[in-house]
C-alpha cells in the first residue's frame, strides 16, 4: 500500500520543482499550479484515508468471526462500542455489559473458549463496507455460514447445524480504533447437517410468516428487547434490508 507520507512527498516535491525559487514570489500561474496540487493533495489524502478506514473494518469484523467461533467472548466483546447494540436472534442487546453478558452466558458458558467436542465455525465474507462522509461512522453487509453443533453424551444427543444469515452493520471510529457500534443479524436459513435444508417445513401459498418460536430453555442473559421478526428467512422468500443504492443505477436497493 501506498502510505500517505509517499503520496504527500511525491506532490510536494512535485510543486517545488515549479516554484522559480523559495524567495521569488510565484507568479499568478504558478500560484494555480501550486494551488491545484495541493487540492490533488488533500483528494488523495481522503481517498488514502478512506481506504484505510475500509481495511480497518474488514479486519474487525473478520476477527469477530475468529473470536466468536473460538469461544473467546472477553475479546470478542471489546470489539463493541460502549452503547452498542446488538440483534441476534435471541433478542435485541443494549450496551456493551449486556452484549458481553449475553455472549458469556448464553453463547458461551461463563469460562473463555469453547469446551471439548464443541464447533463454532463463523465464517463472515463477502463484504459491503461503505465509510459515511463525516469520517466516523460507516455500514457494512456481510454474509455469515456458521457450522454449529457438539458431541453427544449418555443424557444429550449430538447435534450438527448448518445455519446462514446477513449482518447490516453500523460502525463508529472513536479515538482513531474502528468499533461495532450497531450489530443486526438477519436469519437465513438454518437446518441440521443430516438433510440440510430440504428437511424444513414447507411454505403454504399465500401463508405469512409465522412469529418467533418461544424459546424452548430459558436464556440465562435475557434481551433487554424482543427478537424482532421483520425476516425470518428461508424458507420465506424475504429480502433483508440493504444500507446502500444500486452502486451504478442509483435506485434504492431492495423490494
Amino acid at each position: 500500500m501506498i502510505r500517505r507520507g509517499a503520496v504527500a512527498a511525491g506532490l510536494i516535491v512535485s510543486s517545488l520543482c515549479l516554484a522559480p525559487s523559495v524567495q521569488a514570489r510565484p507568479s499568478p500561474a504558478e500560484a494555480r499550479r501550486i494551488a491545484a496540487l495541493q487540492t490533488q493533495l488533500d483528494a488523495a489524502e481522503a481517498e488514502l484515508q478512506t481506504a484505510e478506514d475500509v481495511a480497518a473494518i474488514k479486519k474487525l469484523q473478520r476477527e469477530y468471526g475468529f473470536f466468536l467461533d473460538k469461544g473467546l467472548w472477553e475479546d470478542l466483546s471489546d470489539l463493541f462500542a460502549d452503547d452498542a447494540r446488538a440483534a441476534y436472534p435471541a433478542g435485541t442487546y443494549v450496551g456493551k455489559a449486556s452484549i458481553r453478558e449475553h455472549i458469556w452466558r448464553n453463547v458461551g458458558d461463563g469460562s473463555i473458549g469453547l469446551k471439548d467436542g464443541r464447533i463454532y465455525n463463523h465464517m463472515v465474507m463477502q463484504p459491503v463496507v461503505d465509510v459515511m462522509p463525516d469520517g466516523k461512522t460507516a455500514k457494512g453487509r456481510w454474509r455469515v455460514l456458521a457450522m454449529i453443533g457438539r458431541l453427544g453424551n449418555d443424557k444429550t444427543p449430538g447435534q450438527a447445524t448448518w445455519a446462514g444469515g446477513i449482518y447490516e452493520n453500523t460502525y463508529v471510529k472513536q479515538d482513531g480504533v474502528w468499533k461495532i457500534k450497531d450489530l443486526k443479524y438477519y436469519d437465513g436459513f438454518s437446518a441440521p447437517y443430516a438433510g440440510g435444508w430440504a428437511k424444513t417445513a414447507p411454505v403454504k401459498a399465500g401463508e405469512p410468516p409465522p412469529p418467533p418460536a418461544p424459546r424452548r430453555i430459558a436464556l440465562a442473559k435475557p434481551p433487554d428487547e424482543p427478537h424482532a421478526a421483520d425476516c425470518p428467512g428461508y424458507p420465506y422468500a424475504c429480502i433483508q434490508p440493504f444500507h446502500y443504492a444500486n452502486p451504478v443505477s442509483g435506485r434504492e436497493t431492495g423490494p
